[in-house]
């Protein structure tokens, strides 16, 4: 297809490694319009087009892993078919054509009701920013008995939470995140998991008011977690007004009181 100067000049504004892509959608939207030549005219309807395009979605609902599950050497759960679930569990609740009705328009990426989830503690996926936020974690045991003072834990542990007394590791449990890396290093089995799990938190978002998600539940099973979600889901379908985020809608009627009803 043939670019006129004055839309090459135009195309070659846009980063490079986007441009060849661009150029393709420019010249898809024109072909469709039934003419062969790219103008200046053509291709600023042609962004105008692909840009609301680009900002609408689909379904009123995301559900986002981390690639944990598929090898990451940190990774402390697998969670494929929980996410599935979790994405079942959303298309039933019928959120999609329950926030179209909230919008009354197009649904946009800001509209939409997230769940993300991290394999581990380290968190990579930046779930602390979604409506609900899945965390892998452990439990920690000890058996000091079998600690031989190597002193490995101590050093693995980022957030310093083991320290060696004179009768074996000792556990600070506000600091301990739940990776697990100490009982990789011990070599006598002085340190142990106890449950295995996720850590949950609700009501993270950017935009203009950024919040990170608070966390409801520092160690939950899956089945644990699927029950809370849709009394999570229950609760923004009641609450919601005109298609706010989680968040919002916690702010609205008060963190301390909404967690309390999540709770019951």
């Amino acid at each position: 297809m043939r670019w006129e100067k004055e839309a090459e000049t135009l195309l070659k504004r846009i980063p490079f490694f986007v441009r060849g892509r661009v150029k393709k959608r420019v010249e898809a939207f024109v072909r469709e319009r039934g003419k062969n030549v790219v103008t200046k005219e053509e291709l600023l309807l042609a962004k105008k087009a692909l840009r609301e395009k680009e900002a609408q979605v689909e379904e009123g609902f995301s559900v986002e892993g981390c690639f944990g599950a598929t090898g990451c050497p940190n990774a402390v759960t697998s969670s494929l078919e929980m996410l599935a679930k979790i994405e079942e569990l959303l298309k039933e609740a019928g959120l999609t054509e329950f926030l179209r009705q909230k919008v009354k328009g197009p649904l946009k990426h800001h509209h939409q009701f997230r769940v993300a989830l991290s394999e581990c503690p380290n968190a990579c996926s930046q779930v602390q920013i979604k409506d609900v936020a899945l965390i892998g974690r452990i439990k920690l045991g000890l058996e000091p008995e079998k600690c031989v003072f190597c002193g490995e834990c101590e050093k693995v542990c980022e957030e310093r939470a083991l320290v060696l007394s004179e009768s074996g590791p000792v556990l600070n449990e506000d600091k301990c995140v739940g990776c697990g890396a100490c009982i990789k290093v011990c070599p006598e089995g002085a340190l142990l998991e106890l449950k295995r799990g996720y850590r949950v938190l609700l009501g993270g978002k950017l935009g203009r008011h950024p919040r990170l998600a608070q966390e409801i539940l520092p160690l939950a099973s899956e089945e644990e977690v699927l029950a809370l979600l849709k009394k999570v889901v229950s609760f923004y379908q009641k609450h919601n007004q005109q298609g706010e985020r989680l968040g919002a809608l916690f702010e609205r009627l008060g963190w301390e009181k909404a967690f309390e009803e999540l709770k019951k």
